[in-house]
């Protein structure tokens, strides 16, 4: 079976807050249509609307708790990603690797510290920001009054350097988004992000800043968001993105990030969808090696750099 990474669902958010079961559910993805489709892993997102820090933290680690006992009680689909090598061990290799993802850096508040405490929770990649201004960077959102990094948010580059943890530019304002790339010393990933010369949503990302990402050697996971794909319907529009960024900087800095359960309007109705994107990639022209790499192995490249 062919193997599939996705860079960012927000399914855990969903089922936390609506009492929901991973294993099966009438959501955007589960583990079982996952498994069927060649997902090898999942990037889970932590998701609260942005707020007093305190409070986004105490909801945060109710989703952390709702996450380790969807683990638990699935541990026969899937294994929680800590380190690279875990993706390598006999046990692991019919199963579902997921990997913790905090979208938005507001649970942190002033307290790089608890970025220590979230890692031995088993989080291993965050995105600094969701749309707006918090103490690490700006969002897209702040548009001409985008005033950066922080330094705070250099602190906590270098903590998520030092201890392996994934760093997404996904929601970034643009000045922020330089300032990370310039600051940050290894690859990254922008989860979910399409390609602005395509369409130009405010989320999508510039031909410019698509060339720095490939100076830094980071990967940007296509999102099936129809608000970012433009007019036209179904998976070819997705598809039209994965060719424009390719033809720009190259396939090998191509990768999936879905947005599954994180937005009402998509392109694929669910994971089950993903089933035959490797026909419809090579339709497109797509090498076997190149679609086998924008589906998982420029994904394994980063995560075997940073865990």
């Amino acid at each position: 079976m062919k193997k599939i990474i996705d860079l960012h669902c927000d399914t855990i958010s969903f089922i936390a807050e609506n009492w929901g079961s991973l294993r099966t559910n009438s959501a955007h993805f589960d583990l079982v249509r996952a498994g069927q489709t060649g997902i090898c892993l999942q990037f889970f997102a932590l998701f609260t609307p942005p707020d007093d820090s305190n409070a986004v933290l105490r909801r945060i680690l109710k989703m952390v708790q709702k996450y380790h006992q969807e683990m638990s009680l699935n541990r026969d689909l899937v294994y929680p990603l800590l380190e690279f090598n875990d993706m390598l061990t006999a046990e692991n290799q019919d199963k579902i690797g997921c990997l913790l993802h905090l979208e938005g850096a507001e649970a942190l508040g002033h307290d790089v510290e608890l970025l220590q405490v979230l890692y031995l929770l088993g989080l291993r990649s965050i995105g600094l920001t969701w749309n707006y201004r918090n103490m690490m960077a700006d969002g897209v959102s702040e548009g001409n009054a985008d005033g950066g990094l922080s330094s705070k948010g250099r602190q906590l580059l270098d903590e998520m350097s030092r201890l392996g943890v994934i760093l997404d530019l996904a929601h970034l304002g643009e000045r922020s988004y330089y300032d990370a790339l310039e600051h940050y010393n290894k690859p990254l990933i922008v989860s979910h992000a399409n390609a602005a010369g395509l369409y130009p949503h405010r989320r999508n990302l510039s031909d410019d800043q698509l060339a720095v990402l490939q100076q830094n050697g980071g990967i940007v996971g296509v999102t099936a968001v129809k608000d970012f794909i433009g007019e036209k319907d179904g998976i070819e529009g997705l598809i039209d993105h994965i060719v424009y960024i390719s033809d720009l900087i190259g396939c090998q800095h191509v990768a999936l990030g879905s947005d599954f359960d994180g937005a009402d309007n998509m392109v694929l109705k669910g994971v089950e969808e993903y089933q035959n994107l490797d026909k419809q990639l090579g339709k497109r022209g797509f090498k076997p090696g190149e679609i086998e790499n924008i589906l998982w192995g420029n994904a394994v490249r980063i995560l075997k750099t940073i865990l």
